[in-house]
């Protein structure tokens, strides 16, 4: 017990421990995005490939580490490095601890995503990028390399830097807060807090990005009233998104379907809903 827990204490300050995690994540990332879990995958990928130095000789831990994190998760690629660097961290702290558990660093990244994407696209896909490709553009005048070499470079670059410092920094985050919840039993106090604001978050994302519309029209004689702007939207608005919400978390939580299963189950009923007029 003694010589684990100095080995999971110098791996706090491993730097090869850490190099080999974020070479790990920064490789993963573009190979490992599915529709189902998006960046999931490359969690579990960056996991795995320190899971035996996290849990050595020990094939069910880290197996268990791994399917943990088999579940979606998505943010922006470069901010979100700091997000895998807390995981990691709070995971070699776990090792030793069992007080941190997994609900509590779920909730953590879950909540962190949200605004982290939402920065993230702003300043590197609105912002840094733009401004490279303009002076890429600049540089490509009768055709010349330097402005696609330039581009390509600038960009490694600024992200290589910018994801390795955020890495290394979410992992000594990870570590620090992981001690402090449990030396000063906030925990039971924090994962709830982390929980609300993760449902927050993704729910101002399906009110944004989702809209369930009904064309169904009622006609009286002479009046029609049209059943999405005169009766739900003055109801409820979005009531239809929220159901499609409900039916699909039921789905989800209740009979166990994967995110495959409902996309495949959601084509035929908007296709069917489109020709009927039930959807717009």
């Amino acid at each position: 017990m003694t010589q684990n827990m100095e080995r999971l204490q110098a791996l706090k300050s491993d730097k090869k421990f850490v190099n080999k995690a974020f070479w790990a994540y920064n490789w993963s990332i573009p190979m490992n995005f599915t529709r189902e879990r998006m960046l999931g995958c490359s969690m579990v990928c960056m996991l795995a490939r320190v899971a035996d130095e996290i849990y050595p000789e020990d094939t069910v831990k880290q197996q268990e580490l791994c399917r943990n994190h088999e579940v979606f998760f998505n943010t922006q690629q470069g901010l979100g490095a700091v997000i895998y660097g807390i995981v990691l961290g709070m995971e070699v702290e776990r090792a030793h601890d069992d007080s941190i558990t997994n609900e509590l660093i779920q909730s953590i990244k879950q909540a962190l995503a949200g605004p982290l994407a939402g920065l993230g696209d702003s300043l590197i896909q609105a912002l840094i990028t733009p401004i490279l490709i303009s002076i890429a553009i600049g540089l490509s005048t009768d055709g010349s390399i330097l402005g696609p070499l330039f581009l390509f470079a600038s960009y490694t670059v600024i992200n290589g830097i910018l994801c390795y410092s955020l890495f290394k920094a979410g992992y000594k985050t990870g570590i620090i807060g992981a001690e402090t919840l449990v030396s000063s039993n906030m925990k039971d106090r924090v994962i709830p807090a982390f929980e609300a604001l993760g449902v927050t978050v993704i729910g101002g994302v399906l009110a944004g990005i989702m809209n369930v519309r009904t064309n169904l029209v009622a006609s009286f004689g002479q009046t029609s009233i049209n059943i999405q702007t005169d009766v739900l939207d003055a109801f409820f608005p979005k009531i239809l998104t929220l159901i499609i919400c409900f039916i699909v978390y039921y789905l989800v939580k209740e009979k166990k379907w994967s995110a495959t299963k409902i996309m495949l189950w959601m084509i035929p009923v908007a296709i069917i809903g489109y020709l009927t007029t039930i959807l717009a």
